[in-house]
């Protein structure tokens, strides 16, 4: 993965689950803040909030995002957009892979767009009709990722064009769309909080019953509301992101397979490389190996 300026504005990020190009406000193209994909079967972002609004269109797969303690759920297709200053999160769910484009932007001097976009309610998700919301990301993308003549020109006008009609998809949803996909509310504020434990002990040292007793929830409780929110169990979705953890090492580190396993918790690099050979088919040799051909 690299990190470059392009232009001394522009730059890029390029991965293999994730593209990401931020344009810092004082760019050219001043109503965008950054733009990109990415695509991973165990993505989830933290709570947290920024200034400008943000846009999000899943790609592929199910997932959730909330806002504060309502929870949405999406599919592929649909769009999420929150405001400045809102607190939000969003992960994947169900065993499928998951992809999602995503935009940051201001309205500056667009106040009459400012104030229409502001005046969106409640209702956050919304289907990607004809799919022309996807149509004018990739076009815009593609202009970015050029370097010609007046491109930031043609990519302002995307971005509008974008934009508007965004608003126009949730101004025309505001009544029928409610009844198809009604934010429901997040299970005691807990699963969140859960996730990000999730997150940080990919080893899975904490076991279940430790979890339970933090939590103050019985086993059944938890284990039943997980899988209610996030669409898997809460055992499945610990084996992805233990493997998805294990992946990440083997590909952009240079350590050694028996490092990885001691710091995934598992007891011999026997025994990770059963359980990785197990959920992905290959030994986390071949794995690397694979990788590092892919890239080169």
């Amino acid at each position: 993965m690299t990190r470059m300026h392009c232009n001394g504005h522009i730059v890029p990020f390029e991965g293999d689950r994730e593209i990401r190009y931020d344009l810092p406000f004082e760019h050219l193209l001043d109503n965008l803040g950054y733009i990109g994909i990415v695509a991973r079967q165990t993505w989830k972002v933290d709570p947290h909030s920024h200034p400008h609004y943000e846009l999000c269109l899943v790609d592929e797969g199910e997932g959730w995002f909330a806002i504060g303690s309502s929870l949405y759920k999406v599919a592929r297709g649909d769009l999420f957009l929150t405001k400045p200053g809102e607190v939000h999160q969003g992960a994947a769910s169900g065993d499928q892979p998951f992809s999602l484009y995503y935009l940051g932007f201001r309205l500056g001097e667009l106040r009459n767009l400012e104030v229409d976009f502001f005046r969106i309610g409640a209702a956050r998700v919304r289907p990607d009709i004809d799919s022309g919301t996807r149509a004018l990301f990739d076009a815009l993308f593609r202009e970015i990722r050029v370097d010609e003549p007046y491109g930031h020109l043609l990519s302002q006008g995307l971005l509008l064009q974008l934009l508007v009609h965004v608003y126009r998809l949730y101004r025309g949803g505001e009544t029928d769309r409610e009844a198809v996909a009604p934010p429901a509310r997040v299970p005691a504020g807990y699963i969140p909080a859960l996730l990000m434990d999730l997150h940080g002990d990919a080893g899975a040292a904490l076991t279940i019953d430790e979890l339970c007793a933090r939590y103050h929830v019985s086993r059944p409780h938890l284990t039943r509301e997980f899988r209610r929110v996030v669409g898997m169990p809460i055992g499945e979705y610990r084996r992805r992101l233990c493997v998805d953890q294990a992946k990440h090492s083997l590909r952009e580190t240079d350590q050694t397979v028996s490092s990885i396993a001691e710091s995934l918790g598992f007891s011999s690099i026997h025994a990770f490389s059963v359980f990785f050979k197990r959920c992905t088919g290959m030994s986390p040799l071949q794995y690397r190996q694979m990788s590092a051909e892919g890239s080169r």
